[in-house]
């Protein structure tokens, strides 16, 4: 039911838009120079898909039978015509050129202007004019003449209209969204109609007075976005194209239909520049956004390297016996923290497999000893913020197993195991076997404390060592973020 309700709404828009047009034709009774049905259809087809296609054909033969009830062939064909040009330029933003109904990329700007604009048109006019000429209405002679003026009202209504459905039917970006007081956009759209009806007043005197809008449409770009330059562009572009019907503005000339060509080429200068313009102050917007998160990300992250350099300086000489030993244990840990960063650099500071990250972390122990890592484990994402402490804690592991651990005898060997759980934890598992047998559980040193201490601070988990004949046993509990 509410795939019909959907298809009888389009229809019907369709319907009563293409009428309003029809009522200023430019070439007999199918021709007209503004042609909203065109941005109808493909706002239609790119916001819901081929569903609506159905509603798209009715509204335009419906409309054609009303035109013309004497000539069915031909209300079909154009029908055809003003369906399939829609559905395939949709097609082709959609899924070629991945295009975004909110317009703001510049990419999505001019994809919209290439394919959803010119392509639509060119396809609806060919099809069209051809539809006239099978069946008699148009003589080959006019063909020219009406395949442009159908290109350019169908064209006309893409540019106008079409971005505004886009854009009010399509969630905006949230990170572009400006706290704009209502008394602004009051300010701002009484400024549009009070400076319209000054333009259909003294246009016929001051004939390049439109281009005056120009400082609304900044206005309305610079503090709306797409949105607000869209909806002013809608504004003016009726305004002027009823007073033009009505035989006031700047655009009239020797009859009506002069008056609307002249009309249209104003607007599709507007209208074009309003879509490729508010997508690039958008991507500006965006990438201004981004450096200043950026920005403060780094500062973030700077100081919390910082703060970790200085602990391993300071906490490195507790266990220290002699300058030596300080050094060596201060430069291994520092270039523990050195080979993570750059790992998380080359994932551009995104979230890291797990496999990833112990193959990073690792890779300096695996030319001399053995590490076995399960082939029966869950892929494991690992957020950012995670990956130090846990190279840290990895790193620290290796470390003692290779100063008295298993890496210590020829053949000892370390399994590295994990497995998520249902209650979106990460159980990892470190298993030492073949090295000195422990006997009883060593006293608590630096490393053990410190590997405890990133588990139950750094990580928020835990982590549980089990002291065997076989060697030592290590279970880090971690709850998975994000």
């Amino acid at each position: 039911m509410r795939l019909l309700a959907l298809n009888l709404c389009v229809a019907g828009l369709y319907a009563c838009t293409g009428w309003m047009g029809l009522q200023f034709p430019y070439y007999g009774a199918h021709v007209t120079l503004l042609w909203i049905p065109a941005a109808i259809a493909l706002a239609a087809l790119v916001l819901r898909g081929p569903a609506v296609i159905p509603g798209v054909f009715v509204g335009s033969l419906g409309l054609n039978l009303t035109t013309d009830p004497s000539n069915v062939g031909q209300s079909i064909a154009i029908a055809a015509g003003n369906t399939l040009g829609p559905a395939l330029s949709s097609y082709l933003l959609v899924r070629v050129a991945r295009f975004e109904s909110r317009m703001d990329r510049v990419r999505d700007g001019f994809a919209y202007v290439g394919i959803g604009v010119l392509a639509t048109s060119a396809f609806t006019a060919t099809f069209g004019a051809l539809s006239l000429y099978a069946f008699g209405t148009a003589p080959a002679t006019d063909l020219p003449n009406v395949w442009v003026t159908w290109l350019g009202g169908d064209a006309a209504g893409l540019l106008i209209v079409g971005p505004l459905i886009l854009t009010w039917l399509s969630p905006p970006d949230p990170a572009l969204v400006r706290p704009i007081a209502n008394t602004e956009k009051a300010a701002l759209g009484l400024s549009i109609i009070l400076f319209s009806a000054i333009v259909l007043a003294s246009g016929s005197r001051i004939p390049s007075l439109p281009y005056a809008f120009g400082p609304l449409f900044v206005w309305s770009l610079l503090r709306l976005g797409p949105r607000g330059v869209s909806l002013a562009v809608a504004v003016v572009s009726i305004s002027l194209m009823a007073g033009t019907a009505l035989g006031v503005g700047p655009f009239m000339g020797k009859s009506v239909a002069d008056g609307m060509l002249a009309l249209w080429v104003f607007l599709a200068g507007a209208g074009s520049a309003g879509v490729i313009s508010s997508a690039l102050i958008s991507e500006r917007d965006r990438a201004v956004m981004n450096q200043t998160r950026l920005m403060r990300e780094l500062d973030h992250r700077v100081k919390n390297t910082l703060a970790t350099v200085i602990a391993l300086a300071e906490r490195s000489s507790d266990s220290a016996s002699d300058i030596h030993d300080y050094v060596a244990r201060f430069v291994s840990r520092l270039r523990a923290v050195a080979r993570t960063h750059e790992g998380m650099a080359q994932s551009n500071w995104n979230p890291m497999d797990l496999a990833e990250v112990l193959t990073m972390t690792l890779a300096p122990f695996e030319e001399s000893v053995a590490i076995e890592m399960s082939t029966n484990r869950d892929r494991v994402t690992i957020e950012p913020t995670q990956v130090t402490p846990l190279t840290m804690l990895l790193h620290e592991l290796a470390t003692n197993a290779a100063k008295h651990g298993a890496w210590s005898r020829p053949d000892g060997r370390v399994a590295v195991a994990w497995q998520s759980s249902a209650s979106g934890s990460l159980v990892l598992s470190w298993r030492e076997t073949g090295g000195p047998g422990i006997s009883s559980p060593p006293n608590p040193g630096y490393g053990l404390r410190l590997i405890e201490g990133l588990a139950n601070h750094e990580l928020g988990g835990r982590a549980e060592l089990e002291f065997t004949e076989d060697g030592l046993v290590c279970r880090v509990h971690i709850p998975l973020r994000g």
